[in-house]
Parts: C-alpha cells; structure tokens; sequence
C-alpha cells in the first residue's frame, strides 16, 4: 500500500505539518539530513531549475537516492503545489513511473519550509543524457532500441490516461511535459521511468471562456517545455477541449528526438530560423536524410505531430503501432 494513503485531511493540512531538520541541507556536500527518522547523507548536486534542486543522496545503508527539494519561501502556493506533485506521482504506481519512497517537510534556520521527495537514484540518467552521448559520439541510436524504450514510454502515459480512483471513478491524466529529459533509464537500460509530475493535470478540459482559455495558456508556457508543447496550449481558443492528446504531440516530439538527435521543432529554428510558436503552430519539421530510420516510424511521428488533435492517434493505437513495427525485429 501506498504510504500516501495515510495521509489525512487537505493538502494545506499537509503543508502545515513541520519536522525539525539535523542541519540546513543547502550546505551540501557531505550535509546530513533527518527525514522522517531516516538519515540521508546529501553528496552532489544533480540538476536545479525554479525553486527545485535534486541532490543525490545515500542513506545509512548506503542505498543511493535522488533528494528532490523544493524550498517554499513565497507562501503556501509552492509549498501545496510541491505536496500536491509527489501525491501525484504516488497515485500512478506503474513500473514505468517514478516511485516516491518517502516525502517530509522541514523549517528551515530562516523560517523557510522545504518540501523533501525521496525517489530512487538511477545511475545511467535519463533519455536526453543516451541522445546527447549519441550526439557526441556521431551515432545514431537503433530503430529497435528507439521503439523498445518508447512502448515502455507509452505505457506510463496509458496508465495515466486510464486511471482510476479507490472509489473506481475513471480519473484521464496528462503528464503534459513530455521529454526525453523527463525520462530516467533503469539501472540496465532497458526499462524508462516517467518523471516531474509538476505539470500533470486532469486531461480533460471544456474552454468555455477567455479567462480559462488564458489560465490555461499561462499554465502551459510556464510547466510545459516550449519545443514538446501541443499547438493547442500555445494559442488555447474558446469553445475547444484540451485533452489527453496533448501528450500524444510530446511524445511525437520525443520519439523524433530519439531518432534525429533534437525535438523537430528546435531543429527548424536552428536550421530555418524564426520563432518556437510558430513553428509549431505552422507544423514547420522535416526528418534529416543523414540518419535512416523506416518510413512506418516517420509515418508514426508525424501522424503524433497531427496540429489537429482529433486526428492524432490515442495512446492505444500508438502502442499498437509500436507493436506492429517490433515484430520486424
């Protein structure tokens, strides 16, 4: 059983439960710090962006972990919004989904709180890390591989998008920042591991009128990574619904990444120029003649890179595309 499950009451009840830290973790290496009775030894830094850091961490056995804080120093917004990811993240118990091991928060010397989230360590990094080894080396990755991780991609992707509740209600989820920075590797490289549920939402929403249609639009330029972004979330329109489709747009993205090196579309603008936003919402791509891959994958992408969202594929018939593809190998 989850240990999310024991929590009780609202988030805000949650985010004003505090626990005494040993020493202030942002004096790292070397920094012990005391999480719900556990030490963990913080080591290195991982990766930063906004309020967030990811250390690499080890406990007194010496398990490896990846320590994600976030330090909540303008309120109770980021604090509930921190609390609000890792029980995200903890509702999708997939093998292809992050695990949360543990959560605390903690006051800090100068009256801040930081919001803890353990989660298992993965030494070989993620996705963006094997394309950029890839790059550097001037190889390409193969077909075979390329699809074996992304059916494990789409699988997490489908079990978000047919969740269901401890009541049994059907609850459709989109992670909405599909990347391939977003996607650890498992220790033997085979299996991909969905990441940063910051941005997951409820994936389907009615815009009824111009201020959703702008909180929408706002939500999305500031949780979603412009080069993976659906057209639908650069310019929302009234009278339209957003919906689960928006991760089939991201994951055309990645899979194209995958094979070609760069997202389609941050390869336009460095090759043609112009703007991100209009690249996309012009679905201005092209596949690069140096690197060979099969025309049912090209085909796959770009029917994912479809600006109308009806016409994109769901989830099921892309993992069944996949699987088409795979028998060939």
């Amino acid at each position: 059983m989850s240990f999310f499950n024991n929590l009780v009451g609202s988030i805000n009840s949650v985010v004003d439960s505090v626990v005494d830290i040993y020493s202030n973790a942002n004096t790292f290496p070397n920094t012990v710090i005391r999480l719900n009775g556990r030490n963990f030894t913080i080591t290195k830094l991982l990766g930063e962006g906004g309020f967030s850091f990811v250390y690499l961490a080890q406990d007194e056995q010496k398990q490896m972990y990846a320590v994600k804080t976030i330090r909540c120093q303008l309120g109770k917004e980021v604090a509930a919004n921190a609390v609000r990811e890792a029980i995200i993240t903890d509702r999708f118990q997939h093998p292809n989904i992050i695990k949360i091991v543990d959560m605390c928060m903690i006051k800090e010397e100068d009256g801040s709180k930081t919001v803890y989230i353990i989660m298992p360590f993965y030494k070989r990094g993620n996705i963006q890390d094997l394309i950029d080894k890839s790059n550097q080396l001037g190889k390409s990755i193969s077909e075979k591989h390329i699809l074996s991780l992304f059916r494990g991609i789409c699988q997490s992707i489908q079990a978000m998008v047919n969740y269901t509740d401890r009541l049994g209600a059907r609850k459709h989820w989109a992670h909405r920042d599909i990347k391939p920075a977003n996607v650890l590797l498992s220790d033997d490289g085979k299996t991909p591991i969905l990441m940063d549920f910051g941005s997951a939402r409820l994936a389907r929403l009615d815009i009824t009128d111009r201020k959703r249609a702008m909180k929408q639009q706002d939500d999305a330029a500031e949780n979603c990574s412009m080069p993976f972004r659906a057209p639908e979330l650069f310019d929302v329109k009234v009278g339209t619904r957003i919906d689960e489709k928006i991760d089939i747009w991201s994951l055309g993205c990645t899979l194209f990444a995958m094979a070609y090196g760069e997202s389609p579309f941050e390869m336009t603008v460095n090759q043609q120029g112009g703007t991100m936003a209009l690249a996309v919402l012009n679905r201005q791509f092209f596949f690069p003649h140096a690197k060979q891959y099969s025309k049912q994958l090209q085909n796959l992408i770009s029917l994912m890179l479809n600006t109308d969202p009806k016409l994109r594929p769901d989830i099921d018939a892309v993992i069944k595309a996949i699987d088409k593809m795979m028998v060939h190998y």
